[in-house]
C-alpha cells in the first residue's frame, strides 16, 4: 500500500542553499522508505488558506513538519507551523516535526507541541527543551544537510571564501574581513536566480549593498547545492555567520570561523559536534583576519563522528516516521 505524506515549511524555495539540501535529504528519505510526497507547503505560505494543500492533509497518512530554523523566540511563523496541530484536516492523521530549533518559545506553545506523535530536534539542547515542554522523551540528531555524504571529490584548497549572514551587522563584519584577505572571494549562503546577476557589475553592486563596504573581491553566487559544496571544499578557510554554511563546512572538512546567528544554532551546533568554541569567534577576531584556521586531528575525528551519527540517526528517523500510520491504523 503507498503512503502519502504532506510537508508543511517547505525551505527549498528560499533559494538558499543548505535548506535545499535539507529538503532533498528530506523528500529522498521518506521516499526510500515507502512514503509519496503528495504536497508540500513553502515556508512562508499560508497553508491554512490554501484548500488543495488542505485537500492533500486530509488524505495524507502522515504531516511532516520541517522544524528548520522557525520554532524560535516566538516567532509567528513557528505559530503557524504548530497550529497544524489541532486544525480539522489533520483530523487523527499523525505529525512528525523534525529538523526543529527550540528556543525562547512561549508556554503556550507547549500545547500544540504535545500533540505532535514524533518530535526530532536538531540539536540536544532544543530536544531537552521540548522534552520539558511535552514531558515525554525527544531525540534530536544533526541537521538533515549532515544526514549523507557530500560525494564530491577533494579539490587542493586554496583561498578563503566568505559567506554572509542573516543580520547586517555580522555581514558587514565579514564584508570588511574579505577586504583584507589577500586571496579571497565572496560566496553567500543564498543565490539569485535572475539573468541580471551572471553580469560583474550588478554582482559588485549587489556586493556592495549587501555587505556595507567598497573594494569587495569578486561575489560568486554558486548556482546550486552542487556547485556551492564544490566552492567550500576547494577552500582552504570559510568565514561565515550562517548555520548551513558551517554545517557543509563540516560536511566537506573545510575548516570555519563562525559569527553568531540570530539565534543560538551555531553554537549548539559546536557544542553537539564535541567541537570547543575557538570556531564561533567575535567581530574583532576578524580584524585583522586570518588567512588560515586548519582543524585539529582531534576536530576531524569529531566531525566525522558526528557525520556518522547524523546518518544513522536519519535513516532512522525517516523508517520511523514512515511506521506513524500503523501506529494510528
Amino acid at each position: 500500500m503507498t503512503l502519502r505524506a504532506v510537508i508543511l515549511n517547505d525551505t527549498s524555495t528560499r533559494y538558499h542553499h543548505g535548506c535545499s539540501r535539507v529538503m532533498r535529504l528530506l523528500v529522498e528519505g521518506l521516499e526510500r522508505h515507502g512514503l509519496t510526497i503528495t504536497a508540500r507547503s513553502p515556508a512562508r505560505h499560508d497553508w491554512a488558506r490554501d484548500e488543495a494543500f488542505l485537500d492533500a492533509m486530509r488524505a495524507a497518512d502522515v504531516i511532516v513538519i520541517n522544524g528548520e530554523g522557525t520554532l524560535h523566540h516566538g516567532r509567528p511563523a513557528g505559530a503557524r507551523l504548530l497550529e497544524v496541530a489541532g486544525h480539522e484536516a489533520r483530523g487523527a492523521t499523525p505529525i512528525a516535526l523534525v529538523n526543529a530549533l527550540w528556543q525562547d518559545n512561549p508556554a503556550e506553545w507547549s500545547g500544540p507541541l504535545s500533540r505532535i506523535d514524533l518530535i526530532a530536534a536538531r540539536d540536544s539542547a532544543s530536544a531537552d527543551t521540548m522534552a520539558q515542554a511535552v514531558g515525554r522523551e525527544v531525540r534530536w540528531l544533526p541537521d538533515l544537510s549532515l544526514s549523507a555524504p557530500a560525494n564530491i571529490a577533494s579539490p587542493p584548497r586554496h583561498g578563503v571564501i566568505v559567506g554572509d549572514s542573516v543580520k547586517p551587522g555580522p555581514r558587514r563584519v565579514l564584508g570588511r574581513a574579505a577586504t583584507r584577505l589577500t586571496d579571497a572571494m565572496l560566496v553567500p549562503t543564498k543565490t539569485l536566480t535572475g539573468g541580471i546577476w551572471r553580469h560583474a557589475p550588478a554582482r559588485a553592486a549587489l556586493a556592495a549593498a549587501w555587505y556595507g563596504a567598497l573594494g569587495l573581491p569578486v561575489l560568486e553566487m554558486p548556482a546550486d547545492e552542487a556547485a556551492y559544496l564544490h566552492r567550500i571544499a576547494r577552500a582552504r578557510l570559510h568565514l561565515t555567520g550562517r548555520f548551513h554554511a558551517v554545517c557543509l563546512s563540516m560536511l566537506t572538512e573545510t575548516p570555519f570561523l563562525a559569527l553568531g546567528s540570530n539565534a543560538s544554532k551555531i553554537e549548539r551546533l559546536l557544542a553537539d559536534a564535541g567541537l570547543g568554541p575557538e570556531r564561533l569567534v567575535r567581530a574583532e577576531a576578524l580584524s585583522p583576519p586570518p588567512e588560515t584556521a586548519p582543524f585539529s586531528e582531534a576536530e576531524l575525528t569529531a566531525i566525522r563522528g558526528f557525520r556518522d551519527m547524523a546518518q544513522r540517526r536519519a535513516e532512522t528517523l525517516f523508517a520511523d516516521i514512515a511506521a506513524l500510520p500503523e501506529g494510528t491504523a
